[in-house]
């Protein structure tokens, strides 16, 4: 009778447990239907009726829909009482590691990744999480070994490679970026990566090599203002000045506003014997110079008047031009042009003079100097 009873017990008692069992099931199937269908609340509404507290599955579903829903704090409770239940379980871990970053607590968010690799070193998922993370954390070296590592084992993963292109350029690597770049674009078929491919030989100043690849991405496409920017550099560079023009004319039109543009078609110009258009885009470069440049574009505005004959504004420039870089050479030029125009030669004589004793070392410039002083003797 004893043992009868005992019996009636445990199969009641495995009876309740199969109907809980069945009622969290049910329970689950239909919170993942809500949550497919992006109704975060009515889930965790549903969630809330398990009277399972340790049942990480209901948990890891209440964890998700806090986290859709922005509410970080309970989204990290929630995963957080899932490790402690299971310490290796890999979503939590994943799902924290995400929350972490997020919440700024990169320290935390570190050591969930390392966790996950240890367990699972084969994963090139878990390497780029981990990667993203150190990257927003501004650890570029760390984010470019994890992002290797990453692709490496996935070869495939244009956004892995994607990562770790922008990593290197940040970095300014860019013959390692060249190198991992041209590797995978034979792998994969990805205009992004091309595009990152074209910056990284700008870095190496590989000019032709920009123009083959850029031309690439655009015989598959429309031209945007980034292969414009980088067709107009690399065409300026290698003295093509009139494929330059094009170029930043469309940045313009795309609305891109930089003083470079002004300049790169001020100078265009003036090299393509065109002195008026010249001067009006390197006065915009002027007026729209706030940067290191400016004595750059005050220069070549003052070439581009001395190519108008007027040299007044030509030696304003010049002027301009040494006030704000000491360049030694802009003395040679301004003695030119107060030679050219003054018929009173004092002032010529003056700049000859002080460019002679400057440490400038063009030796065309010097002997010039040197000729006209003796022709200007009655000056000196």
């Amino acid at each position: 009778m004893k043992y009868t009873l005992l019996l009636c017990a445990l199969a009641c008692a495995l009876y309740g447990a199969a109907q809980k069992t069945e009622r969290n099931v049910n329970l689950i199937w239909e919170a993942d239907r809500l949550i497919a269908s992006y109704r975060f609340d009515d889930a965790l509404n549903l969630l809330q009726q398990s009277t399972d507290t340790l049942d990480i599955e209901v948990i890891q579903r209440q964890g998700y829909c806090y986290f859709r829903m922005g509410d970080y704090a309970s989204a990290i409770s929630a995963f957080e009482s899932v490790t402690a239940i299971d310490s290796a379980n890999t979503n939590a871990l994943h799902q924290l590691g995400q929350l972490y970053s997020r919440n700024n607590q990169y320290n935390k968010a570190v050591q969930c990744y390392q966790q996950i690799i240890a367990t699972d070193s084969l994963n090139s998922f878990y390497y780029k999480q981990y990667a993203q993370i150190a990257s927003q954390n501004n650890d570029i070296k760390t984010s470019i070994f994890l992002y290797l590592k990453a692709v490496s084992l996935s070869p495939r993963d244009i956004e892995a490679y994607i990562s770790l292109g922008n990593a290197l350029l940040e970095d300014e690597l860019y013959e390692v970026a060249d190198s991992i770049l041209t590797h995978a674009t034979q792998i994969n078929r990805s205009p992004q990566l091309r595009l990152l491919l074209a910056k990284a030989q700008l870095g190496e100043k590989k000019y032709r090599e920009v123009v083959q690849t850029t031309e690439q991405l655009m015989s598959k496409g429309d031209t945007i203002p980034a292969y414009a920017r980088l067709l107009g550099i690399s065409y300026f560079q290698l003295d093509e000045f009139e494929k330059v023009i094009p170029c930043m004319r469309f940045l313009s039109a795309a609305g891109v506003k930089a003083e470079w543009i002004y300049y790169y078609l001020g100078v265009s110009f003036q090299q393509t014997n065109r002195p008026d258009s010249a001067v009006a885009y390197l006065n915009k470069a002027i007026e729209e110079g706030i940067s290191e440049n400016i004595s750059t574009y005050y220069t070549q505005l003052a070439t581009s008047y001395e190519s108008l004959k007027d040299f007044k504004s030509a030696i304003k420039y010049y002027k301009a031009a040494y006030e704000s870089s000491k360049s030694d050479i802009l003395l040679y030029h301004l003695a030119r042009n107060y030679d050219v125009y003054y018929k009173d030669k004092s002032q010529a004589v003056a700049y000859y003079k002080r460019y002679l004793s400057s440490d400038d070392t063009i030796r065309i410039a010097r002997e010039y100097t040197r000729l006209r002083l003796d022709e200007l003797s009655v000056y000196r």
